[in-house]
């Protein structure tokens, strides 16, 4: 199976700890307008991405994803529900846990502090990105984690662009995550179009709602699991 670790993700998957994926299209699975239907067909395979990866699947955590910008921490104890009405999860730098988003044309951005290790994933769409969410993100992880933005790596996963969308969300995300503080040379955007290539993304536009979910997904890997990487 492949590990979904494509070169956007290089300079998070660098440290050996992380665990950093987007699962894209699987072939095979059928596709409906049913989000929630299509979401359990392809479970089993994102379940098997994470064991693969030395990640309990029991240990990961999903946002609601509401199109707002509100975010929760959530740790090691907590449950396979989605945290309610919000769109992006963050966690220490020494949880287990692994954060997960789903999207379909939307962003996702994955955040890393490279001083503590703590985590953060965010579901921007055009309504999340309109509300900043990544900079709620970074106030909220200030705030109760410390972390500070100039520390921090972000990776912009790919999305709809024009000219299959009329917003371009990637340069307005670039530009709220260096307000927030993050520097230009540690913010790196996939540059992929979902709507451009059916063949490897699911794509909510292109496809007029019949299309399945990509899970963007954070972790951190046990010991053992980043022993075996070191070893490969």
């Amino acid at each position: 199976m492949n590990d979904y670790s494509p070169s956007y993700l290089a300079r998070l998957n660098a440290f050996p700890e992380n665990f950093a994926r987007f699962i894209t299209r699987i072939p095979g699975v059928e596709v409906s307008t049913d989000r929630e239907s299509v979401i359990s067909a392809l479970t089993p395979m994102y379940e098997e991405t994470l064991r693969q990866g030395g990640i309990d699947p029991k240990y990961l955590r999903r946002a609601q994803q509401v199109h707002g910008n509100r975010v929760a921490i959530v740790g090691d104890i907590g449950c396979s529900f989605p945290v309610e009405g919000v769109d992006g999860l963050y966690c220490g730098g020494v949880a287990d846990c692994c954060l997960g988003i789903y999207v379909a044309d939307c962003a996702a951005v994955w955040v890393y502090d490279t001083l503590s290790g703590s985590r953060g994933l965010v579901h921007s769409g055009k309504r999340g990105t309109e509300q900043n969410i990544v900079g709620e993100l970074f106030a909220r992880m200030y705030r109760v984690l410390g972390v500070h933005a100039r520390n921090c790596i972000a990776v912009i996963s790919p999305c709809v662009r024009p000219p299959h969308y009329e917003v371009d969300m990637p340069p307005i995300i670039c530009r709220q995550l260096q307000e927030a503080g993050v520097l230009p040379e540690n913010i790196v955007d996939s540059g992929l179009d979902t709507a451009a290539d059916l063949e490897t993304f699911y794509s909510y536009r292109a496809e007029k709602g019949c299309t399945g979910r990509m899970l963007a997904l954070f972790g951190r890997r046990s010991p053992a699991a980043q022993q075996v990487g070191s070893l490969q």
